[in-house]
């Protein structure tokens, strides 16, 4: 009698000791302390989750809302993506891009935290799966597909009335690298109605120097080149003297983070390319 009674306490307290060692799951609710390491999925996170459960995003992610929905980030924990960070913060789930620090991912494991990767998105279709896999992940489907319906009708209005012309563009900041096939700014620019024209079989970025743009003549170059709002030295190269006199008035300033990181706000910078590309006049023959 006795050694049985024995066991069922030595059970009851293994028990114990394994559900107190457990991190939260699914059953307990949704995630309560969200913590973001990478800009993108700090912005994804920042329109998708309450913020009363974001414990932290990253320290782009101030100037990175400021460009899309300022405001939104206000009042968040900031966080430089170190393993220190996530000791700190003890949260029970971290949204991370594919290429995040594996010391910062053992922390993770470490602190009881679920890791959820999520990729970068080169596509609306793309966009779509990220923003429900956040919207999984942080518990808040409903929050993820009404971004996904909202990103859907700006791009079926766009489909819906084409342009008048149909405009070869690059998107050329100086330097020899542009987006190329299968690039997400590829893919505004085809929503938008225009016509990549570095849109060639192969990488999705490819090489187009001063000589090569001169010669393919594009209506228009769509310029970036400054992250976040400072200027960099790539975009001093494209002040090319005749880059400048050819294209006078037919350089389109686009936002570099709908380009860079996938979110339903891309479609609406294919919504503003249009309207740019639509108040470009004709183009008047070389002399």
């Amino acid at each position: 009698m006795r050694r049985t009674l024995r066991r069922a306490v030595l059970a009851l307290a293994a028990v114990a000791i394994l559900v107190a060692g457990r991190p939260a799951t699914a059953a307990a609710g949704p995630p309560r302390r969200i913590m973001s390491l990478n800009l993108c999925t700090d912005l994804l996170l920042l329109q998708i989750a309450p913020k009363s459960r974001i414990a932290s995003v990253t320290f782009l992610a101030r100037d990175g809302a400021r460009a899309l929905f300022p405001g939104l980030e206000a009042g968040i924990a900031l966080n430089h993506g170190s393993a220190e960070d996530v000791v700190q913060v003890k949260p029970d789930l971290i949204l991370d891009s594919q290429l995040g620090a594996p010391l910062t991912r053992a922390m993770a494991r470490r602190v009881g935290a679920r890791v959820v990767e999520v990729k970068n998105a080169d596509s609306f279709e793309d966009i779509r799966q990220t923003v429900r896999q956040v919207g999984e992940a942080v518990g808040e489907p409903g929050r993820a597909s009404a971004l996904i319906r909202q990103m859907d009708a700006t791009l079926a209005e766009l489909a819906a009335h084409p342009p008048t012309r149909r405009l070869r563009v690059v998107a050329w900041s100086g330097g020899s690298a542009v987006p190329g096939k299968g690039s997400l700014t590829d893919a505004i620019i085809t929503a938008a109605g225009a016509v990549n024209i570095a849109a060639q079989p192969g990488s999705a970025e490819t090489s187009f120097g001063v000589e090569e743009l001169l010669a393919a003549r594009p209506d228009a170059l769509l310029f970036g080149g400054a992250t976040l709002g400072k200027p960099s030295l790539l975009s001093d190269e494209g002040q090319h003297r005749v880059v400048r006199r050819l294209y006078a008035g037919r350089r389109i300033a686009y936002n570099d983070i709908a380009h860079t990181c996938g979110l339903p706000q891309s479609a609406d910078a294919a919504r503003e390319l249009r309207r740019a590309l639509d108040a470009l006049p004709e183009r008047r023959p070389v002399r």
